[in-house]
């Protein structure tokens, strides 16, 4: 049986399969036991789709809310005309770049021994859920989508990505089962590129510098284990530490 609230395409075609499977084998009874062509049809996605269109379905993207990525920002525009262009700027002349082959192409200064090439590692990451909605749905009219409140059991994936693919193809990539207490931090970060990006890398690309870009994520932030941080100092600890 259909359940309404987890209709897709996939699901009524495996259905229309169903129902074709049970007609053939009641021909097939009916006929006793006689050879007869054979009458199941094999139903795709599409199929399924369009049999829900015609039960007044309609295929829609649900949306909660607008995201801004903050690009705009007058602070991070400064950030990028003082400080990230000037910076790629200056190591355009050593940066590795490839063909359409994938056969590296090191710049005269690299050829001639006077500079490191550089690569750029990325950092990209995201978490995944087990009741992750999906953006489009099949919808009716007279009926809601029920979905789950909570978001289940989240899958923390942060992987570092060369310009030709996964780094160490993808052996310095790390999985984190995340929720409760347990989430990816700074430390996770600091810990993946000093075991496994680093290492990697050097194994991947001997005799070139790895340029590893991160972006601003907040779970980031790490402090050395002794630093002052006012968030974590009370009156006490202040005036102890002006008596000295």
């Amino acid at each position: 049986m259909l359940i309404l609230k987890d209709v897709d395409s996939y699901k009524v075609a495996q259905v229309i399969n169903q129902s074709w499977t049970e007609a053939e084998d009641l021909v097939i009874s009916s006929a006793g036991g006689r050879n007869i062509q054979h009458i199941q049809k094999a139903s795709s996605s599409r199929t399924g789709g369009r049999w829900l269109s015609k039960l007044g379905f309609k295929w829609k993207e649900v949306s909660k809310g607008v995201y801004r990525d903050s690009h705009e920002r007058e602070d991070m525009i400064a950030y990028w005309m003082v400080v990230f262009l000037p910076t790629m700027r200056l190591l355009s002349t050593r940066l590795m770049v490839w063909d359409h082959e994938l056969e590296p192409q090191p710049t005269i200064q690299v050829l001639n021994g006077e500079e490191q090439a550089v690569i750029i590692v990325t950092h990209d990451e995201c978490t995944f859920n087990a009741n992750d909605g999906r953006r489009f749905i099949w919808t009716h009219e007279e009926h809601n989508p029920i979905r789950k409140k909570g978001i289940g059991q989240g899958l923390h994936v942060s992987e570092l990505l060369t310009p030709v693919g996964r780094l160490g193809g993808g052996s310095a990539c790390e999985i984190l089962k995340c929720g409760g207490n347990v989430w990816w931090d700074g430390a996770n970060l600091l810990n993946q590129i000093t075991t496994k990006g680093i290492p990697t890398f050097e194994a991947e690309f001997p005799g070139c510098q790895a340029l590893f870009m991160f972006d601003n994520a907040k779970n980031h932030s790490k402090y050395a284990v002794d630093a002052l941080r006012v968030c974590k100092m009370n009156l006490k600890m202040v005036e102890r530490m002006q008596s000295q």
